[in-house]
């Protein structure tokens, strides 16, 4: 059975993160909180001093026990924790470039760890930094378009006042969750309007199904063709898991929609650059040649966009900017600062992969 001192510590834990005290902010007395909890003022005290050790509160001599939203600071050195699903492929070292650039300049260390975009491997790396807390956590959420079973873990993260920003998606069931992302559907519109612009009337697209950033994509995509008046079908549409990202071209699924590309279908939205390559790879397999035959346009504007051949018209991911921005938050609310949500805008890169 939990000791009486904890639960009165979680309790209050709880009523910090959620906003019933604000920073700086007197708790009830010492009095008033053994008449809550219906408990000895030795059990108020043990409850404080847990507070207090997490950085939570401050006691002051003679005038009360105060609310302290601000960082914990270990020699004047803040901690931050960056977890990505990946960490040295495609845009995410960018990305990190941007985090580490604004929290070294604030006297920050970072450590950074990977997911693979497994929940499993995100709920180990949660309870470790519940052992061992961070001053801050800069996460990438784990397959979005999916329920998550580690959003308990994200909750004791607040109660334990370790602010949390998510990047490129984050899971609705944290509803006070701060973000930075990219305009994901708004992006899908502009991809799926660059082709109708240019006189394609069948284009498809493929999309990742266990993120929510493919389904965003998706419904900007099929939102913005179908305002044009143009069809969508099922079977230009190809959908795709973190799982079977490396085969999917290839098996059934990617079968049916290389059918679709000889039949007729002119143009097509891919999920990212990643994607777009590996399509370009089983396109020049089946004699099918891009932008003669078909042309593409994908998402993010990586390295990949511009050696492959031909170079892909991509939509630019705002890397660095977008590390940054989400570090600066971050620095924000380790200062005891309120913070919003940001979603940031794509911009068009025009290469030769469109006709």
């Amino acid at each position: 059975m939990e000791p009486k001192y904890q639960a009165v510590a979680e309790s209050l834990r709880h009523d910090i993160a959620t906003g019933l005290y604000r920073d700086g902010e007197a708790l009830l007395t010492e009095v008033e909180l053994k008449q809550k909890f219906g408990v000895s003022r030795q059990t108020v005290r043990q409850a404080i001093s847990l507070l207090e050790n997490d950085g939570l509160v401050i006691r002051r001599r003679g005038s009360g026990t105060y609310v302290n939203h601000g960082a914990r600071k270990h020699g004047g050195v803040l901690s931050v924790g960056v977890i990505t699903t990946y960490i040295t492929d495609y845009i995410f070292p960018s990305i990190v470039r941007g985090v580490e650039s604004a929290l070294s300049a604030e006297n920050c260390i970072m450590s950074l760890s990977a997911t693979y975009n497994r929940t499993d491997h995100e709920r180990s790396l949660l309870q470790r930094i519940l052992e061992s807390p961070l001053d801050g956590l800069i996460v990438e959420g784990t397959k979005t378009a999916l329920p998550n079973p580690n959003t308990g873990l994200y909750e004791q993260l607040w109660e334990r006042n370790i602010p949390c920003v998510f990047i490129n998606g984050y899971y609705p069931q944290l509803p006070n969750a701060v973000y930075v992302v990219t305009d994901d559907e708004s992006g899908g519109r502009m991809a799926a309007a660059y082709l109708a612009e240019r006189g394609f009337t069948r284009v498809g697209g493929i999309f990742k199904s266990d993120d929510m950033q493919g389904h965003l994509r998706y419904q900007g995509f099929s939102g913005e063709l179908q305002d044009r008046g143009l069809r969508v079908r099922d079977d230009a549409v190809c959908w795709f898991s973190t799982e079977n990202k490396r085969r999917f071209l290839r098996d059934e699924t990617g079968a049916e929609f290389i059918r679709s590309l000889k039949n007729g279908l002119e143009a097509v939205v891919c999920y990212n650059d990643e994607i777009a390559v590996e399509l370009l790879e089983v396109l020049r397999e089946h004699h099918i040649s891009v932008p003669r035959d078909v042309s593409l346009v994908s998402f993010d504007n990586s390295a990949y966009a511009a050696v492959c051949h031909p170079k892909l018209t991509s939509l630019a991911h705002p890397k660095d900017e977008f590390g940054r921005v989400a570090a600066e938050k971050l620095l924000n609310m380790m200062a005891g600062k309120r913070e919003s949500s940001i979603v940031l805008p794509w911009t068009m890169i025009e290469r030769d992969s469109v006709r």
